[in-house]
């Protein structure tokens, strides 16, 4: 069975992928777990499909969106597909939030996450958007998962600093 040992953590990052932004494989990925769960009769998680269908029908309903366009498996008028930094912009959070978590006081660690992840000097703007955007969801994850989204900033002096304490 594909989909056996997905958490709800992997559920609820799936989730969080589609509602902030266009994430096709996310949503195909979604509605895979759920077709194989029930179609099966096996158990499956039934808070994040009632996120998941809250968010479809919102989208229908008030967006007036089409089926696959509110599943985030299309995108909708006026959408167009831009580079994909999703995964840029969720480690970038992560970072901002793991940094705060430590003590570091939110304007330095946008400072200290544009300049890990933006070596040319820029990239604050693009850091404050990340973390508006995603820190709803990565306050609530230990900082176990933290460290595994940030991926090789772990081994950076900055992050090994400020877990160390």
């Amino acid at each position: 069975m594909k989909w056996a040992n997905v958490t709800h953590d992997d559920l609820k990052a799936a989730l969080a992928s589609i509602k902030n932004g266009f994430d096709p494989e996310a949503a195909q990925n979604l509605i895979e777990y759920f077709h194989e769960r029930m179609s099966r009769g096996y158990p499956y998680d039934e808070e994040i499909l009632h996120e998941l269908m809250a968010l479809v029908f919102a989208r229908m309903v008030e967006d007036k969106r089409t089926g696959s366009q509110a599943f985030g498996l299309k995108l909708w008028r006026g959408g167009y597909d831009r580079e994909e930094t999703t995964e840029r912009d969720v480690t970038a959070a992560a970072c901002v939030v793991l940094l705060m978590r430590k003590g570091v006081l939110w304007q330095d660690a946008i400072g200290d996450a544009a300049n890990l992840l933006f070596p040319d000097g820029e990239g604050e703007k693009a850091i404050k958007v990340a973390h508006a955007q995603y820190k709803s969801e990565i306050e609530h994850y230990p900082d176990g998962a933290i460290l595994e989204i940030l991926g090789p900033l772990v081994g950076t002096s900055l992050i090994k600093r400020v877990m160390a304490g």
